[in-house]
């Protein structure tokens, strides 16, 4: 029961950001660093459309983890060692709906279009942006004044 408890005060002992070393772009995979890479990777799946937002978690937590900085690509290079990372990709399902549908402009926008009505791109921003504000009130410094 006692070297429990000195295996967990060690482990939880963890060097403070500024004592991160930068490293190589090479690791040595111990078994003790692939456990490392492991408790990073809980709580991320470093697949599906997220991937390199779940990636950049586990880069971080692995480096602080081993007391070095570590390059994502090093650890998509490991994790390709052991898994078919495509695969596994492309087992992933989409976290929201992606089914296609048919879909056809209304013909009075595609009238607009043939014509050219249809303002720029910049004119359209900010036609949507007046829109979307709302007017200035006096503490904003304008004021009205009736004739």
């Amino acid at each position: 029961m006692g070297e429990a408890d000195v295996t967990l005060t060690q482990t939880d002992e963890k060097p403070p950001d500024s004592a991160l070393v930068p490293g190589e772009d090479s690791v040595v995979w111990s078994h003790e660093v692939e456990v490392c890479l492991f408790h990073a990777m809980i709580g991320h799946k470093p697949v599906g459309v997220n991937r390199h937002f779940h990636m950049i978690c586990i880069r971080d937590k692995f480096s602080q983890n081993i007391g070095r900085q570590v390059s994502s690509s090093v650890i998509w290079d490991h994790l390709g060692t052991m898994y078919d990372m495509q695969a596994l990709h492309e087992s992933e399902i989409l976290p929201f709906p992606n089914n296609e549908k048919s879909f056809s402009l209304p013909d009075d926008i595609i009238q607009e279009v043939k014509e050219g009505k249809l303002g720029s791109e910049e004119e359209t921003k900010e036609e949507f942006r007046m829109e979307r504000e709302p007017p200035a009130t006096h503490e904003e410094g304008v004021v009205f004044v009736s004739l």
